[in-house]
């Protein structure tokens, strides 16, 4: 039976066009450093000119054969999964294709790569990229494409020379230094550098959340902003704090992130999760979706989470609606506005809710190459869409509907109230004598009656139910009716209407 053949150039494609952001394939880097037990990742962007982009960390490291194995055909060829060797505070391993490196020559055209292991071997090495390589790789430039002895075709993306290193001046770990940021990556990032939060020396997480929250996009903030976020809700990093969401739905979540050791910081900007929800007036519908486990096609499938809707108040940023999905506490992509194509049109409720989902074992097959994005028909994926689908439209939603109807309930009662209220001081002005209100019957009807005696003035007004009017305008057409019978009680027509009006007028003006 014939075989089906991908060439090799579909690889060389993806080391130029894999990422859809700067903080995608930054955060694969990052990723780089969790799988070599590194604890800290430091980024620097040399704002506000942003001419070069450097990223270090003060992991493993690895050596110059180790890299030269990685760029003579290690590219996509990546063998860290085989590893025997644990990683550091329980870590899962989180590489897979080993192309991360390369990705970012989506913002510069070359870097400068040094490592150094704890036994003092590295290199130093400038990695240079082809410029417009999808065109010459479409045209069978022969510069690009080589093929051996063998007839073993190799797809030729770039060049790197050997720098003089120096190992006692270089510190343990992996240095990423981009110094020929493409000129579009400057100009985009220079102009989203303005916001006064920016120039606070002052400037933590929170502070920044509370930037971000004030706007309805990220887009109003720009692409630095953009990059701050994007990074904080993909990496593996601990929330701001157990408390960060109500009713402890992060707390054991928090706990294990933060054995794991790992820190992330944009300019000297620690960056935790981009989630910090407390203080709703209207308060918070929450369900904790705890371990679930689920055998698809012989596999396991294991996640966890949580699902939170903001009461009565759309979430800001837009960003952060709707439910992101995590494989080894890695973020895919950014927070899917459909609810995972939920099928069901819940309105504006839909913008209050956000959510996180654990995968702890499995899904992984039913990532996307650019670890942005999953086969949406993939049995993994399915089996979690429909958890997640279950508990949105019998659990999450119903309680929503449930104290909306239980806010309008309060408030109306609540508007009642003053209003009652507002007509006892209109009407005790007018007569300069307490009134007292008493609620009548509903089989007596609509009409209003006041009595007077040398004490007080008693006034019956019908039930609301019994005035024939819709719901929302009942309180304010028994206060006509009782201002129009005391109305009546004056002498003369023209005074009748003198004190209807006044009285109308005043009562109106309260409300």
């Amino acid at each position: 039976m014939p075989k089906i053949k991908v060439h090799e150039k579909a690889l060389a494609h993806l080391t130029r066009g894999l990422y859809r952001s700067p903080a995608s394939a930054i955060r694969e880097l990052i990723s780089n450093a969790w799988d070599a037990n590194a604890t800290t990742v430091r980024i620097t962007t040399n704002a506000p000119n942003f001419f070069q982009l450097s990223i270090e960390d003060n992991g493993d490291g690895f050596t110059k054969a180790e890299f030269e194995e990685l760029m003579q055909g290690g590219i996509g060829n990546s063998q860290k999964r085989s590893r025997t060797k644990e990683l550091i505070n329980g870590r899962p391993m989180i590489g897979r294709l080993g192309i991360g490196m390369l990705g970012i020559a989506q913002i510069c055209g070359a870097f400068i790569i040094t490592s150094k292991t704890e036994e003092g071997d590295g290199f130093k090495a400038r990695i240079r990229l082809y410029d417009l390589i999808k065109q010459r790789l479409d045209s069978e430039d022969r510069d690009l494409i080589e093929k051996d002895e063998e007839g073993v075709t190799e797809v030729n993306v770039g060049q790197y020379d050997f720098l003089d290193f120096l190992p006692e001046k270089v510190k343990k770990g992996t240095h990423i230094l981009a110094d020929e940021l493409h000129p579009t990556f400057v100009q985009a990032f220079r102009s989203s550098v303005q916001h006064p939060a920016y120039k606070d020396p002052s400037l933590d997480w929170r502070k920044a959340l509370r930037v971000v929250s004030k706007v309805h996009t990220l887009q109003e903030l720009g692409d630095y902003w953009r990059l701050l976020w994007e990074l904080s809700a993909s990496c593996p990093i601990p929330y701001v704090s157990k408390e960060a969401l109500p009713l402890g739905l992060i707390k054991e979540d928090q706990t294990r992130l933060e054995k794991f050791d790992f820190r992330v910081l944009v300019d000297g900007l620690e960056v935790h999760k981009p989630v910090l929800l407390r203080g709703n007036p209207a308060g918070y519908t929450t369900s904790k979706i705890p371990s679930t486990s689920k055998r698809v096609y012989g596999k396991d499938l294991t996640f966890h989470g949580y699902i939170l809707v903001q009461e009565g108040m759309q979430l800001r940023p837009d960003e952060l609606r709707g439910i992101m999905l995590r494989v080894k506490d890695v973020g895919i992509g950014y927070y899917d506005p459909s609810m995972l194509d939920y099928r069901y049109n819940e309105g504006p409720r839909s913008r209050w809710l956000t959510g996180e989902i654990f995968v702890e074992a499995g899904l992984e097959d039913a990532l996307n190459v650019d670890r942005d994005s999953f086969n949406r028909f993939h049995p993994e994926y399915r089996a979690i869409q429909e958890h997640v689908h279950g508990i949105l439209h019998d659990h999450i939603f119903p309680r929503v509907y449930q104290e909306i109807d239980r806010r309008s309930n309060e408030r109306a009662k609540t508007r009642e109230q003053t209003r009652t209220i507002e007509l006892r001081r209109v009407m005790t002005n007018e007569l300069q004598l307490p009134v007292r209100f008493e609620i009548k019957p509903s089989a007596e009807g609509a009409d209003v009656t006041i009595e007077k005696s040398a004490t007080h003035v008693r006034v019956s007004t019908p039930a609301s139910k019994a005035i024939p009017t819709k719901k929302n305008q009942q309180q304010l057409a028994s206060s006509i009716l009782t201002v129009f019978e005391l109305a009546l009680q004056e002498k003369t027509r023209v005074r009748q209407r003198e004190v209807f009006k006044k009285l109308l007028l005043e009562l109106l003006s309260r409300w």
